[in-house]
């Protein structure tokens, strides 16, 4: 799903406001020439990337850098293709390399690792394998964490939820005390890819599996599930009317311009909380484990990571665009851009910004799932759910039908019969 282009300039233009005042590392010597095509959703960490990567075109290379709000869709399209990518690299999130690791859609990058590893001084926590073979270079951690605003909690007396039921009641709180804040809960419920990772986030920690043990047969469609879809219902009328399209960028945004008051978000967007020319909580935000479904219970996010990758079917020279994205990644530029992101690299100086991480790790939070059907699942399940959401199906109706378009999809793709 693309933005129009005044969205998508826009996004470009943030990129080049958080970047201006930045001193990148100069370009090292890359040799090849060439278009260089790469896309990635909109994230700090990629904005980053991105004008570093502008940065090095020259007479013999042109790189270029697409940002979309949500790359899934395009990345597997195009690295999917029978004919050559109309990309030659993307940035991507763990979940999305794992499907394309398991259907032999990513370029092995083994021997480009051994070749530059002293030149861009490559560290072995980079290296992302599967079957032996480095596939992917990641450089950023990420986790979905509580975003909150410490000054209204301090100014109600209200502490930080580390359960979902504290945070209905705090929110509560809020929306009797505090008039100016329209949305006291502002959560990722966009229909499709977000809402469905906000359902595993919360199925998971109400103890739930996705699929029957040693078998891709769906189980998400049990008490557990059901119980899930009612803890979401449960945060509607705290949320802004328009939940279904809130997506990342969105519910950025509602933090940003004062309207929100606390919701789970990725780590990566906790820069921009504090970036003076797009926000108005300036310092006002705070950064926490998020919440568990039940007391007790495991933080209900999931770990992630997110690298570069090449496709299987790359037009460009893989030699040339390696050295591009190693030079954007290297150990100056992970410098220069510290506060945008947890970064991978040991240089990397740990900043408020990823508190968050930090505390839902030592509070259970689980790495996402890397089941190779995974993406079919959430698939079914962020068309469906908006339903049970909206009142025009039962939450039990809805997991129903997203089980049955699920082990379709799986038949057809062998992994169910």
């Amino acid at each position: 799903m693309n933005f129009p282009i005044n969205r998508t300039l826009l996004t470009l233009c943030v990129a080049t406001s958080l970047v201006a005042q930045t001193a990148f590392a100069e370009c090292t010597d890359i040799q090849g020439s060439g278009n260089i095509s790469i896309i990635s959703s909109a994230m700090p960490s990629a904005l980053h990337i991105a004008k570093v990567i502008e940065q090095c075109n020259n007479g013999k290379i042109k790189a270029s850098v697409k940002i979309v709000p949500d790359d899934s869709s395009e990345v597997e399209l195009a690295f999917a293709s029978n004919g050559k990518s109309v990309f030659d690299a993307a940035i991507m999130s763990s979940e999305v390399y794992s499907s394309l690791a398991a259907k032999g859609q990513l370029q092995p990058m083994t021997d480009l690792v051994s070749k530059y590893r002293d030149t861009y001084h490559i560290e072995d926590g980079m290296l992302v394998k599967t079957g032996g073979k480095v596939l992917a270079i990641a450089f950023q951690q990420n986790a979905q964490n509580l975003f909150y605003r410490k000054d209204l909690f301090d100014k109600y007396n209200i502490k930080v939820p580390t359960t979902y039921q504290e945070m209905l009641q705090a929110a509560a709180t809020i929306k009797a005390k505090d008039p100016s804040i329209p949305y006291p809960i502002a959560q990722t419920f966009s229909k499709g890819w977000d809402i469905s990772t906000e359902f595993v986030n919360l199925y998971e920690g109400f103890g739930g599996k996705l699929f029957q043990p040693g078998s891709a047969a769906p189980a998400f469609n049990g008490p557990a599930g059901v119980k899930t879809i009612e803890l979401m219902k449960s945060m509607l009328p705290y949320m802004t009317p328009n939940y279904l399209a809130s997506n990342s960028d969105d519910v950025m945004n509602q933090f940003q311009q004062g309207k929100a008051a606390m919701g789970v978000l990725w780590a990566s967007r906790a820069q921009r909380m504090d970036d003076p020319a797009a926000s108005k909580v300036v310092g006002k935000m705070a950064f926490a484990a998020a919440p568990a479904v039940m007391p007790g219970g495991k933080s209900a996010t999931h770990l992630w990571w997110d690298g570069v990758a090449l496709p299987a079917n790359m037009s460009a020279n893989r030699d040339t665009v390696f050295q591009v994205l190693m030079n954007a990644l290297d150990e100056n530029n992970t410098k220069a851009g510290n506060d945008a992101t947890i970064w991978v690299r040991s240089v990397y100086k740990p900043t408020r910004f990823g508190t968050g991480v930090l505390m839902s790790m030592k509070a259970g939070a689980p790495i996402w799932p890397t089941e190779p059907y995974l993406g079919l699942a959430t698939g079914a399940l962020g068309r469906f759910i908006p339903d049970a959401l909206a009142g025009t199906s039962s939450p039990q109706q809805a997991l129903d039908a997203a089980a049955a378009a699920y082990k379709e999809a799986a038949a057809e793709k062998g992994y169910l019969k």
